[in-house]
């Protein structure tokens, strides 16, 4: 089954298709707004409880639009969902509007700024949960690997959310890409225990880099190393690589989205693929696929 989900488009730019496998790693390798500003977020939340009789089969997932109205002159690429239902779009930049979704009508988002970004690269990921000391905060990723942490509660309309290096908060500093990597898209979040079997909180991060999208490597940081768990492979179709998101979701699973509007959804302690999707609003050729997230711990 798939969680609680929630997607932007934008105009397309790729088609995308491919297929996953998956191997395991002995070694870590290094809102609606397709046209114009501040036109909304056109948004889907899904719910797949049902059982799949063949998980690997891609099936098509009915879309509900959800309309937000989104601040002018706002371009994210960036999701990241609450467990209350709220959700948060990010420019690479640190500008960012939250919203409340899931009650059909329209909703108004409310902008907010990340103070502590404007020294550092681009952001490719962000995960909003209990990072720093158990409290609820976003934990983003930077271009070149960096980690950093945004502890506390969403500011409030037009405010400020503190930002600095997750060092300062008693986690890594960064992820285990080699100095000059660029990352495509990464993830990260604490899970219970290693790969989410039990167990003490654990900080784990999913990456790929680019050159190698089509390649994201999974690791859990245990004793001030970060360990692999293995690898999972995302083939492009043809030569040009798909655009890909990551998210962890519920308590121990990675979803993985690309610009082509696949979804799949991967057990980290298994390697079994608990559900695979392609979703049914990416009809339209003028839209394309940005990322998803998971609500609640499903």
């Amino acid at each position: 089954f798939l969680p609680e989900q929630m997607a932007w488009h934008e105009e397309k730019r790729h088609a995308d298709e491919y297929s996953l496998g998956r191997r395991l790693a002995a070694e870590p390798r290094g809102v609606a707004a397709p046209a114009g500003i501040g036109a909304g977020l056109s948004a889907a939340l899904h719910n797949l409880l049902s059982s799949m009789p063949d998980a690997a089969k891609a099936a098509a997932l009915p879309g509900v639009s959800q309309q937000v109205a989104w601040p002018s002159f706002f371009e994210p690429r960036l999701v990241a969902c609450s467990t209350t239902g709220h959700v948060v779009a990010l420019t690479p930049r640190g500008f960012g509007a939250a919203a409340t979704v899931g009650h059909g009508d329209q909703a108004l988002a409310e902008s907010f700024k990340l103070s502590g970004m404007t020294h550092l690269p681009p952001l490719v990921g962000a995960t909003w949960g209990p990072h720093v000391a158990g409290s609820e905060g976003l934990l983003l990723v930077t271009r070149a690997g960096g980690l950093v942490a945004c502890p506390g509660p969403r500011p409030a309309a037009e405010g400020t959310w503190a930002c600095s290096s997750s060092a300062s908060h008693g986690l890594p500093h960064a992820l285990p890409v080699a100095e000059g990597s660029r990352i495509h898209a990464a993830a990260v979040a604490m899970l219970p225990g290693a790969a989410g079997t039990g167990g003490a909180p654990r900080l784990h991060a999913a990456v790929a880099l680019e050159g190698e999208s089509d390649l994201v490597a999974i690791f859990v940081h245990e004793a001030d190393s970060w360990l692999p768990l293995g690898e999972i492979r995302a083939p492009a179709h043809g030569a040009a690589p798909a655009k890909i998101s990551l998210a962890f979701v519920g308590t121990g699973d990675l979803l993985l989205t690309t610009s082509g509007g696949r979804v799949l959804r991967r057990r980290l302690s298994s390697g079994a693929l608990v559900g695979s999707a392609e979703h049914a609003v990416l009809n339209n050729d003028d839209l394309a696929w940005q990322g998803a997230c998971g609500f609640g711990r499903r």
